[in-house]
């Protein structure tokens, strides 16, 4: 594919906090800077300050199986190239960022209720999310894949028919000036409204329930006495998880001041491709508590740059790892290291890897 071959980005909806329409502004504004022509597809229109004057296609189709068909009458029209976020009946290339549904299933199902899981397998829209996956991961309908992480890749491998050849491996990325003009710590606090001193823990995400808070929060419980805190960035049943010293901030559109005032971040998630939160928690510097079932936690150095639970309901070993963090500046001293390993996942070589496994699928 040359540059002037126009590129489209597939992806439905919106959300402002969403690590997937932050990977794609940072992507499309990224590509646009090599010369490529990019065009957002989507079911409903971003807000024109989140993708900085992209043109949108918009295909009024909500859902993914009535968005699948939509595109796929759109394609036949279209001369360039698909690349999509979405699992649609075919694409030129495919960036697996939610993984694969029937992993995802299986890490549900151990916290699911037997009755939950029974009626899911059998629910139209899972068996028509299945249906788009398996064209997602057929080789006669997707020209490549890339996948964010290792874990996805073996998911792969383990679940799908989609040759190994044609699977490629690009970690999230950030701007190399994403920590930059961010308020220091002390600065942070006070804007959030937190003492000084307080021992902080930050969670940011939606989707509570797969990201584990509640398993955030039994880890706070471990370390009482401490006077610790965590603070909880995003929308979700705060009802559900009141207790003491958790604080909770509501959605916000730039996390930096959050990850700023904290010293370490957690994330204890079931199931996680790899957690663009975790990628920018480095980035500003903050160690980050996580599980094996995120794929970010291959790029974190036990004890160095943060520590990996191996099932996110070890409330043990989570209130272990935020003692260990919350203690003796452990936190503070890892800053330098936190910052390197973000580093070394930029957006410059995210681009420059997908622009070219894309070109290559159809050059």
């Amino acid at each position: 594919m040359s540059a002037e071959r126009p590129l489209a980005l597939v992806r439905r909806g919106y959300s402002p906090t969403g690590g997937a329409e932050k990977f794609l502004a940072r992507f499309a504004a990224a590509a646009r800077e090599t010369g490529q022509e990019v065009m957002l597809v989507n079911d409903r229109s971003w807000p024109d300050d989140a993708l900085s004057g992209v043109p949108q296609q918009t295909l009024p189709a909500r859902g993914p199986w009535a968005f699948a068909h939509a595109v796929a009458h759109w394609r036949e029209r279209w001369p360039g190239t698909v690349f999509s976020l979405e699992r649609l009946w075919g694409a030129d290339c495919y960036r697996a960022g939610d993984g694969v549904l029937a992993a995802w299933w299986q890490r549900r199902a151990v916290y699911d209720p037997a009755w939950e899981v029974w009626l899911r397998a059998r629910l139209p829209k899972q068996r028509h999310m299945m249906e788009l996956e398996r064209h997602c991961f057929s080789a006669s309908d997707t020209g490549a894949v890339i996948v964010n992480s290792d874990m996805v890749r073996r998911e792969l491998a383990e679940m799908t028919g989609y040759p190994a050849e044609r699977v490629h491996l690009v970690r999230n990325g950030l701007p190399e000036d994403f920590a930059s003009g961010v308020p220091g710590r002390e600065e942070a606090r006070r804007a959030l409204g937190l003492p000084g001193e307080m021992p902080v823990a930050a969670f940011a995400g939606t989707g509570w329930k797969r990201k584990g808070l509640r398993f955030a929060v039994a880890a706070l419980g471990e370390v009482e006495g401490s006077g610790a805190s965590l603070v909880v960035a995003g929308r979700g049943p705060q009802h559900r998880h009141r207790a003491p010293g958790v604080v909770f901030l509501g959605p916000q559109h730039d996390v930096r001041p959050l990850l700023a005032a904290a010293d370490v971040f957690i994330l204890p998630t079931v199931y996680d491709p790899f957690s663009n939160a975790c990628l920018e928690a480095l980035a500003m510097g903050r160690p980050v508590i996580t599980t094996a079932a995120n794929g970010c936690a291959e790029i974190l150095q036990e004890g160095v740059t943060g520590s990996v639970v191996q099932e996110p309901h070890d409330v043990g070993a989570l209130g272990a790892a935020l003692k260990f963090w919350l203690s003796d500046g452990r936190a503070a001293a890892a800053e330098s290291a936190c910052r390197a390993a973000a580093a070394r996942c930029s957006l410059a070589e995210n681009v420059q890897r997908t622009l070219a496994i894309v070109r290559g699928v159809v050059g």
